[in-house]
């Protein structure tokens, strides 16, 4: 190596040097500046004192015990607290409960906060989280979470023990559920079939209007033990059609908008003052067959219909890549997802020969049933046409949301297109839509028994060896994917898209957001 070679070389590595250097200098003041809310201490940013959100649809429920659907929950999510939370990753963290401790595997003592206020301002007490659970426990909607639970005892204002009727595995996850949001015993009581008129909780907002079918709006609830939230007031604005949403967002109605488009996503990517935010979730999309109908209690048929359809074709033409073709009733995103389940590879002629022995040699008519939601409607086109390969001819019923929900939890349908989210637990995943306590509202839509799988439910749900837990549920995928009770197309991921100007936010990987210190800048 000459000289000049040399020290261009060392100058070459000086400047890397100043750089990294420099990195290092930009990197610990950008640290320093994050331990400063700019929204706090700056005269310079000024703040709005609203934020609105563009929903798909309307909330059916302001009740956290009656809710069975995400668009309630989101709403119930800003109004009320549980016990327990999960943090952005899923993991139970404290609420309302500042800590618990197990006494044995069918007792859990939770320890409250003191001076937590209700909108109304009375304080919470250990009693109104008695009457939440016993409340919930009741429910058709909420049992699926919390039928386990046998005893809610107060121990003082501050303390309340829960036992269960068995080990219960899952109980923590459950506790942290949106509908397990504890109400005002008082109020509740007092106020019986027009509580949705005036709902009280301890969130960081609370009800102020609701107009459905155009929005619903929240107003900040300054003595939250959260503390005072810096935006004012939050409206939930509905707006069904996908491209209006992406309209609202570009002209400044709106600053969030849940369930962007996949064709508005790159729109979205390359705008400079919007953001995509997306997460894989433990999230499923299926096709049901409600077994109150004779036809499909002939699982060859159930099976001819998942070897005619192609779902990486959801995955590229619709998804765009937003979504994993499913291949388990569980999504990928849960810890028990079985990797090594029977696969329905799109195969025509095996889907010809089942649909044979079946019965319907010449094929058939069918219905399905979808909600009004742009993409799921745009699968069900998809879905149509596969079938249509084999001799099924399918005629697409499209419902308004409120409707559709009410309309799947009642036998007698044919097929039908739905989603699951969850915590990611086992429980949550599979008991409300497969164990045969749960026909109907409380989740399993396609009314499916099997005492096999009820029992393995069952012991999963009694056991707290984590362990266990899995592998039980990898041996009830093992028989879902055999029976078909339903089945699943993808685990899309969850987006939303957001201003610039809106910070502090967290996008949880349940779809849920943590707007608990967010601010939006003018």
């Amino acid at each position: 190596m000459n000289y000049k070679t040399f020290k261009k070389l060392g100058m070459c590595m000086l400047l890397v040097c100043v750089g990294l250097f420099s990195a290092m200098k930009l990197s610990a003041s950008s640290k320093d500046e994050k331990k400063t809310d700019p929204a706090a201490t700056s005269a310079k940013v000024q703040l709005k004192d609203t934020l609105v959100v563009a929903m798909k649809s309307d909330p059916k429920t302001v009740d956290p015990q009656k809710s069975i659907d995400t668009m309630s929950n989101k709403s119930i999510n800003l109004m009320y607290d549980s016990l327990l939370e999960l943090d952005e990753n899923l993991n139970v963290i404290p609420a309302l409960a500042e800590r618990w401790e197990r006494i044995d595997e069918y007792s859990v003592v939770f320890y409250l906060r003191k001076g937590v206020k209700f909108h109304n301002g009375d304080e919470l007490k250990a009693e109104d989280v008695k009457f939440t659970l016993e409340r919930a426990v009741a429910s058709p909607q909420t049992m699926y979470l919390y039928n386990p639970i046998s005893e809610v005892t107060v121990i003082d204002d501050y303390t309340v023990k829960i036992t269960t009727k068995a080990p219960f595995g899952a109980l923590l996850q459950n506790l942290a559920a949106v509908q397990g949001g504890i109400v005002n015993k008082k109020v509740v009581e007092a106020a019986g079939d027009d509580y949705v008129k005036n709902p009280v909780g301890t969130g960081q907002y609370k009800f102020k209007e609701w107009l459905p079918g155009n929005k619903i709006v929240f107003e900040a609830f300054n003595d939250s033990y959260h503390g005072a939230p810096k935006i004012k007031e939050i409206t939930f604005k509905t707006v069904p059609e996908v491209s209006n949403r992406m309209i609202y967002l570009e002209t400044g109605e709106a600053d969030i908008s849940f369930d962007i488009g996949l064709m508005d996503k790159e729109a979205v990517k390359n705008h400079k003052n919007l953001e995509l935010l997306e997460v894989e979730s433990p999230s499923i999309l299926y096709i049901g067959f409600d077994q109150s109908v004779p036809k499909f209690q002939n699982k060859k048929l159930r099976q001819a219909i998942a070897y005619a359809i192609d779902n990486n074709v959801f995955v590229d033409a619709i998804f765009r890549g937003s979504a994993v073709a499913a291949d388990s009733v569980m999504a990928k995103a849960s810890p028990a997802y079985n990797p090594n389940v029977k696969k329905y590879d799109q195969n025509i002629e095996k889907a010809k020969e089942l649909l044979k022995e079946a019965g319907y040699p010449n094929g058939l008519d069918l219905q399905l049933w979808v909600m009004d939601d742009g993409p799921r409607v745009d699968m069900c086109v998809i879905i149509q046409d596969q079938l249509k390969a084999i001799g099924i001819n399918i005629e697409i019923k499209v419902f308004e949301f409120g409707a559709y929900v009410s309309k799947t939890a009642l036998p007698d349908k044919e097929l039908y297109f739905l989603s699951w989210n969850s915590s990611g637990d086992g429980d949550a995943s599979l008991y409300p839509l497969f164990h045969s306590s749960q026909h109907g509202a409380s989740g399993n839509r396609s009314f499916y028994s099997n005492k096999e799988i009820d029992e393995l439910l069952d012991k999963a749900r009694t056991s707290v060896d984590q362990d266990e837990r899995t592998e039980i549920y990898k041996k009830v995928q093992d028989i879902l994917q055999e029976e078909l009770p339903h089945y699943t197309l993808v685990y899309p991921k969850l987006n939303l898209a957001k201003s610039t100007k809106v910070k502090g936010m967290i996008f949880k990987k349940n779809g849920y957001v943590d707007l608990t210190k967010a601010y939006v800048e003018k």
